[in-house]
């Protein structure tokens, strides 16, 4: 059952109708009180509790008979009797006049249901779980009222009474956003919870007068991460809240953009696959140029970490080039993301000295120098990236290097996902055992003695069903 979210306008000349007179209706009554709305109460017997409520509200109640004329007009209609057959009977008779109903413990009769509420003033946060878990609705409300302290409703009331002035001072939606956030998250908003209104206007003001009334373009390269959206940084979180356009590619978890990401930033796909660019990395650069000139804030999104192998210098160099401030966001890599997730320690004592990140492409299967180069890496631990349709012949080429043919190796598949699978086995066995195995993309390959802690040290549970967790790329649009 899907619920839209909405805050409905309350309306003073249709007040909203609770039939019910017991425990319940006092309950769903004292919420509508709650944030202003008024009420109208008809029930068989009317409870002294909710008598005292409508008392104290000036809402009207009167004892009687649920009848048709009772719901004509109204636009909300609570039923929230004891009698199961007449609440079904008073949704049906709403939903056949177009009135929102709300059947209390019933979701399946319900238009709309009552979201656990935490309120400061004007702002409301509406938490619900669509009536299946109301407890842990609650327990989140909870959490929620220890993070919003009360005193938010005067930080809304400031900044309610700086609007115009703020309005005057920027003229442009860019500066003023920007300059809001850093009221909100600096001083300014401390003296205000702390009741020193004065002091907060004469800071505003101050500060007002020192901020730049023009567009403040930025290019932050943001890693995130190898996939789980849990793993990315507390600063890439706020830099998206911050974005103009959002860039980025099939490796970054949908709902970072979705939950961290402003609703009104341009949102802009750039993925790519072996064999498949939809933007090749040319375009890229004219993306993040064009838009960087236009005064944006531009946040290039990309999984893992955006310093290996991420294009992150080709992308500095636009923000270089056009003279704007730009930022490198460490995420975790593919490398540690997946190796922790595989139970498996990169770096080992006596095992593994030292890390390497490598990928292959074309000049270096066929380079003697870099195989050559591989002879003195059999006491490190190898990560290869992107080089799954080679694995073959890297593991005739490691051997050719020195490398035992017992070498173990573990590939894994879409790391630190739902969907996370692990492939171990040894260099000299891999035509046996994966010659005709496709790996899903994203995956990785690493070789070394580490691996041999895999059986011992997995902690992560096999995926219960097949899937992918990155989409695949879409079609791309014809010039």
């Amino acid at each position: 059952m899907t619920y839209l979210p909405l805050f409905l306008k309350a309306d003073d000349e249709q007040p909203v109708l609770v039939v019910g007179g017991g425990e319940i209706a006092c309950a769903k009554t004292e919420a509508l009180a709650s944030v202003g709305v008024r009420v109208d109460v008809v029930a068989k017997e009317l409870g002294e509790a909710i008598i005292d409520m409508c008392d104290e509200h000036g809402f009207s109640y009167e004892q009687g008979e649920y009848e048709l004329r009772r719901i004509e007009g109204r636009r909300i209609v609570i039923a929230a009797t004891d009698d199961d057959a007449l609440n079904e009977q008073i949704a049906h008779d709403c939903r056949a006049r177009g009135i929102l109903v709300n059947v209390v413990d019933n979701p399946p009769l319900c238009d709309f249901i009552f979201p656990a509420l935490v309120r400061r003033g004007p702002l409301q946060v509406a938490v619900s779980t669509s009536g299946i878990a109301p407890t842990l609705a609650r327990m989140i409300k909870q959490t929620l009222e220890t993070i919003v302290p009360a005193e938010f409703e005067r930080l809304i009331d400031f900044m309610e009474a700086q609007k115009t002035k703020l309005r005057k001072g920027l003229s442009q939606i860019q500066p003023r956003r920007l300059f809001s956030e850093d009221v909100i998250r600096g001083p300014i908003a401390e003296e205000v919870l702390e009741g020193n209104v004065q002091r907060a206007e004469e800071l505003f003001d101050e500060a007002l007068a020192r901020y730049p009334d023009r567009h403040s373009p930025a290019l932050y390269l943001v890693g995130t991460g190898p996939g789980n959206a849990d793993l990315v940084t507390l600063k890439a979180i706020r830099l998206l809240g911050q974005a103009d356009v959002i860039l980025y590619d099939r490796l970054a978890a949908p709902e970072l953009i979705t939950q961290y990401g402003r609703k009104d930033a341009e949102k802009i796909f750039v993925g790519k696959t072996r064999c498949h660019h939809h933007k090749k990395q040319e375009e890229i650069d004219e993306i993040i140029e064009r838009h960087l000139r236009d005064g944006h804030i531009v946040v290039r999104l990309k999984g893992g970490d955006p310093g290996i192998y991420g294009h992150a210098a080709e992308e500095i160099a636009i923000a270089k080039k056009v003279g704007v401030p730009y930022q490198i966001v460490p995420g975790i890599s593919a490398a540690h993301g997946c190796a922790a997730y595989a139970g498996l320690p990169l770096t080992e004592r006596n095992k593994a000295l030292s890390v390497r990140f490598l990928t292959l492409y074309k000049d270096q299967l066929h380079d003697e120098t870099f195989w050559e180069g591989m002879r003195y890496a059999t006491n490190e631990t190898l990560v290869f990236y992107m080089s799954s349709h080679n694995y073959g012949t890297l593991c005739e080429k490691l051997i050719e290097s020195g490398f035992d043919a017992d070498t173990r190796f573990l590939v894994i598949e879409q790391g630190t996902t739902p969907y996370q699978k692990e492939f171990p086995g040894a260099i000299g066995r891999f035509e046996e055992d994966y010659a005709d195995n496709k790996f899903a993309s994203p995956c990785l390959m690493i070789v070394g003695e580490v691996t041999r802690y895999y059986e011992e040290f997995k902690w992560k549970q096999p995926p219960i069903e097949e899937g992918n967790f990155f989409e695949e790329l879409p079609e791309k649009e014809a010039a």
